[in-house]
């Protein structure tokens, strides 16, 4: 479906977790909220979250499915009655006071995000995970069901998992796409729906399509993930782990 770029849509995430939603349009609204406040707070120190390199910019439909996973349904008009917090200034999102951390109930998360890209060593038990035939990835995948939204420019691709790993993802998408054929490069970001634990992750990263095959159920097709960055490779591990105990 096709974006706007009227209000910006950002949020933070610890460990690819999001836990901060930010909607930013200059220079009227500027409002945010977190699992743990799920009412919309007036801040205007977010007009400077977009350039924050802690913040990812995300889609509406990305962060409609944040909010979702907060159990709440993300409007597109922003909230008139938000209240306001009065806060330092000038804002710094990758080093929150604690005053900033108790107005959105974050106390014990936003850890900035590590530079360093890499790849953490397997944890989940082999005997859990699934080989799949045919596989270019070069890396043992679990089977997930969830969902998977990835931004494409002004576009968001939603389809269902297949299956996931530290390198990528499987997808089907039951309706034919243009944009989904062999070597398209997508600059992200990439949100995960994890079915069996309502869990959501938020990877910062470009990927592209290596594959893709038309089937019964729609189109099968296969993402490469670029390096993740070393917070974003621990979420990850965490969906894997919960995915291989299940």
């Amino acid at each position: 479906m096709a974006e706007t770029h009227e209000t910006n849509y950002l949020v933070l995430a610890d460990r690819a977790v999001p836990y901060l939603l930010a909607r930013v349009r200059w220079p009227d609204v500027a409002q945010a909220v977190s699992a743990a406040s799920p009412y919309w707070l007036d801040d205007p120190g977010l007009f400077d979250l977009p350039y924050d390199p802690s913040a990812v910019a995300v889609s509406f439909v990305q962060a409609a499915s944040v909010a979702e996973g907060w159990g709440w349904r993300l409007h597109t008009e922003a909230a008139e009655d938000a209240l306001s917090y009065i806060r330092r200034m000038p804002a710094n999102w990758s080093d929150l006071s604690p005053s900033e951390r108790r107005a959105w109930g974050i106390e014990f998360v936003g850890r900035g995000r590590a530079p360093t890209r890499g790849t953490l060593r397997p944890t989940v038990a082999t005997s859990n995970l699934h080989e799949v035939a045919n596989e270019r990835r070069g890396d043992v995948r679990v089977k997930l069901d969830g969902r998977v939204h990835i931004r494409c420019g002004n576009t968001t691709i939603s389809a269902e998992l297949v299956d996931f790993s530290r390198r990528g993802a499987g997808c089907v998408l039951t309706k034919a796409s243009l944009l989904v054929t062999s070597g398209v490069t997508l600059a992200g970001p990439f949100l995960l729906e994890a079915e069996a634990d309502k869990s959501r992750i938020c990877l910062d990263v470009s990927s592209r399509i290596r594959w893709y095959r038309s089937t019964g159920a729609g189109t099968r097709f296969g993402v490469a993930f670029a390096d993740l960055a070393m917070d974003e490779s621990e979420g990850v591990e965490g969906v894997l782990a919960a995915a291989g105990r299940s």
